[in-house]
């Protein structure tokens, strides 16, 4: 079963979900595990429910098609156990394949006043809270249950870990009690630790295991557990969540004793609530800091979420959570009051990495749906840090159904890719079940973060795309949308160092960062621009690779069976929408016209300068980066002009921006731009001087006596683009004068058409078709900040 499922509106519009259902129906659910049978697999998924007396419950493994070639998840029963809880994996045997390490006969519910029909099983007298190992055969679809071997007891085992917590010379379980005894929510439950012992052939596993005390009275209602694996040399250390709050655990050389440090205390009790600190937890990586900040949720099955985040001047690292005083806690949000037993919705929390590890990870909330009837609490919630220090998140709900716990992994895309989330529904009788038959599904997130995304922007398109520094190695990001002149336009997102291959047609207009290539032997560096007042050929030989910052670009692509230029009529120049019909692209976005239209037609050309010119404009795209600061690269729009016509002289004093032509037909082969410069050089300059404040007479500019006398001419030629026309900085080699407006500062220019002079204009009747030559260009309008060179 297969569907799509978009964020809601008041949530976030960063990802795109596809659900699919690998299990359905179950008879109940609670504990998924992403389960790599051997190391380095493409994951498989292990999954099952508490069950119900008298009725074990099936350990399901579901077989991920890229391991069993099928067409669909397969599910196999690997065991039949009463009332199992938590779930790890090791290799026990050392023979490459991983065990599974499962808590059971935990008993139908941890307190009898909840209304359950039985209570713990305890472990003396019940062979309660049993923790086991079942052997790996070695083979994915044994038709056998594999082959099951005991470790320990404690009444009340809810949450195991394996890892090497007092030695590295085996693989050690860490095992967690919630609480000592049925109903018993005050006294703490002991946290043990079991060592394999093996006989004289180490791949027949443990012969048996020793068990240790590391605390004895210290921890109560222990619900979840994070390992940081070698954190303490080479043993590892534990991140717990439970009354305490959240709690680091390590096992102590020197001393040779165990030691904990409480990191924060959680959600405070309060009145008849027997539940406060933290219900569950996950540690997520900031940059190269693998303890970023801690995700958590409060208390017990609680409804709050909270991040604990590092003051200023905190280290790195596992030695942050060794003092208390570098976190402070920050609460994101509360999914509503609790019920009469004090319990909520959220279960489980879980770091998620969405983009690549230059970005900090998310993490994922599992709701179970408590209480019934209210869908915001149902579900799986990702929340994504966009400023850590005030606590700032972005929210986005990635399924609708029940969630006991998430597993993030790829299971279906490339390692690198944004993980699939599985999740399994929350169904346990007699405590809460939905109004759904329970399942197992997988998310497959397309992070928008990482995408480029279309959306409609008045009469203009708006695209969002990701910065080059986002996207992994050996990928690139692209995005067909215009048609223009018989060319296909695409943007192009590519990574630092990446590569990409043209066409040997194809020109490139680089908007963002730059972009290196070999011509005549030796290797060259395009930016955003050529030299001021030059032109550069934009066909570029292929590949190029992007520099240090990435590159956009845009690939500009010869459509043969369209025409070329030079256009006789408008009709033969091409505008049309070439927007991908896809999940990043919005309809109103995609069906939007792109059509020339008459400039005297336009409210701005509203005084009449312009009318009965054959000058024509597509108002075109506005490029801007989707992270929160929302950067503007540039907009594009597209002109053209009749033959011998000019676009008039003009210094941009209303807008902002940097400008550069990119021309894709010159119809009479030196139409361009001019630039009027002063008859009475200054310092050997041809330009206006900067005070220069006098205006253009508007008769006069249409004479060629008058243009060619204060102005030089400046040729762009088919597939070529010019430099800066603005006033530059001195010393720089582009950087604007910015007027005190804030305006860019410059001189009288204009586009003017070849033959220009030699008919009065306005040119009435229009010159016929078989006289015509269009110009057509592209104008870039880019922020000053790109020009700081």
């Amino acid at each position: 079963m297969f569907f799509s499922l978009t964020a809601t509106a008041n949530e976030s519009d960063t990802d795109h979900v596809d659900e699919t259902i690998v299990a359905t129906p179950l008879p109940d659910g609670y504990w998924i595990e992403a389960f790599p049978f051997k190391p380095g697999d493409t994951p498989d998924i292990i999954a099952y429910g508490l069950g119900f007396l008298g009725k074990p419950s099936a350990i399901k493994f579901l077989i991920n098609p890229v391991n069993s070639g099928s067409s669909g998840w397969k599910v196999n029963e690997i065991a039949s156990l009463d009332f199992p809880v938590g779930l790890t994996y090791a290799d026990l045997t050392g023979n490459g394949f991983n065990d599974v390490i499962i808590v059971d006969r935990y008993g139908p519910s941890m307190n009898n006043v909840l209304h359950f029909t039985s209570i713990l099983w305890d472990a003396a007298t019940n062979n309660g809270g049993r923790i086991r190992w079942l052997r790996n055969p070695g083979v994915r679809d044994s038709p056998q249950a594999w082959e099951a071997h005991d470790i320990g007891n404690s009444t009340g085992m809810h949450r195991i870990a394996a890892g090497h917590f007092t030695t590295s010379d085996q693989t050690q379980v860490l095992a967690l009690p919630i609480i000592p005894r049925s109903s018993d929510l005050t006294s703490p439950a002991p946290i043990l630790v079991f060592t394999p012992v093996y006989g004289s052939d180490p791949t027949q596993g443990p012969t048996s295991w020793n068990e240790d005390v590391a605390f004895d009275s210290e921890f109560r209602l222990i619900h979840d557990a994070r390992v940081l694996s070698k954190t303490n040399e080479d043993l590892d250390m534990i991140l717990v969540a439970g009354r305490e709050g959240i709690v680091l655990l390590w096992f102590d050389k020197p001393s040779q004793a165990w030691k904990y440090n409480v990191v924060g205390d959680g959600l405070p009790q309060s009145g008849n609530n027997p539940y406060w600190g933290s219900g569950s937890l996950d540690v997520c990586r900031v940059d190269d800091d693998e303890i970023g900040y801690i995700a958590t949720s409060e208390a017990f099955h609680g409804n709050v979420v909270s991040v604990y985040v590092k003051k200023p001047g905190a280290p790195t690292g596992v030695e942050a959570l060794k003092d208390r005083t570098y976190w402070e806690r920050i609460v994101l949000g509360d999914f509503g009051p609790l019920n009469d037993q004090y319990t909520g919705t959220i279960h489980h929390v879980k770091a998620i990495q969405i983009g690549p590890e230059s970005v900090p990870q998310s993490f994922a909330l599992a709701c179970m749906g408590a209480p019934i009837g209210t869908p915001e609490n149902q579900g799986v919630y990702i929340y994504t840090p966009v400023n850590l220090t005030t606590g700032e998140f972005k929210r986005v709900k990635i399924t609708d159904q029940s969630a006991g716990r998430v597993a993030a992994a790829s299971f279906s895309q490339p390692t690198g890719q944004d993980p699939d989330i599985a999740s399994i529904s929350y169904y346990v009788p007699d405590y809460f079940t939905g109004l759904d038959p329970p399942n197992v599904r997988i998310d497959t997130l397309s992070s928008r973060s990482l995408e480029i995304s279309a959306l409609r922007l008045n009469k203009d398109i708006l695209l969002l795309i990701p910065r080059p520094s986002v996207i992994p190695e050996g990928q690139y990001r692209s995005l067909p949308f215009w048609i223009l002149a018989g060319k296909r336009i695409t943007l192009v997102v590519l990574p630092p160092q990446g590569t990409y291959d043209f066409n040997e047609t194809d020109a490139v207009k680089v908007i963002f960062g730059t972009i290196i290539y070999g011509s005549n032997g030796g290797v060259l560096t395009r930016g955003i621009a050529p030299a001021a007042k030059t032109t550069q050929s934009t066909l570029v030989p292929s590949p190029i690779t992007a520099g240090d910052d990435g590159a956009v670009f845009l690939r500009i692509e010869v459509l043969n069976d369209q025409p070329q230029g030079p256009f006789s009529t408008m009709s033969d120049v091409t505008s049309l929408n070439d927007l991908p019909n896809n999940a990043y692209v919005s309809a109103d976005a995609r069906l939007a016209p792109l059509p020339f239209i008459k400039v005297d037609t336009m409210d701005w050309a509203s005084s009449g300068l312009w009318n009965n010119f054959e000058f024509y404009n597509v108002t075109g795209f506005h490029v801007h980066f989707n992270d929160d600061t929302f950067d503007s690269v540039v907009h594009m729009q597209a002109w053209t002009l009749g033959l011998g016509e000019t676009a008039r002289f003009h210094d941009h004093t209303d807008k902002s921006f940097c400008e550069i032509h990119f021309c894709l037909s010159n119809g009479g082969g030196t139409g361009g731009m001019q630039t009027t410069f002063s008859l009475t050089p200054a310092r050997d300059q041809r330009y206006f001087p900067d005070d220069y404040t006098e205006p253009i007479d508007p008769a006069a500019e249409l004479t060629r006596t008058y243009v060619e006398t204060n102005s030089t001419l400046l040729v762009v030629p088919d597939m070529h683009e010019h430099g800066p026309l603005w006033k530059i900085q001195a010393g720089s080699q582009a950087r604007p004068v910015i007027r005190p407006d804030d305006t860019v500062d410059y001189p009288w220019h204009a586009w003017l058409a070849s033959r220009f002079g030699d008919w009065t204009l306005p040119i009435v009747p229009a010159l016929p078709s078989d006289q015509q030559k269009y110009d057509v260009w592209m104008a870039f309008e880019f922020p000053s900040t790109a020009f700081q060179y």
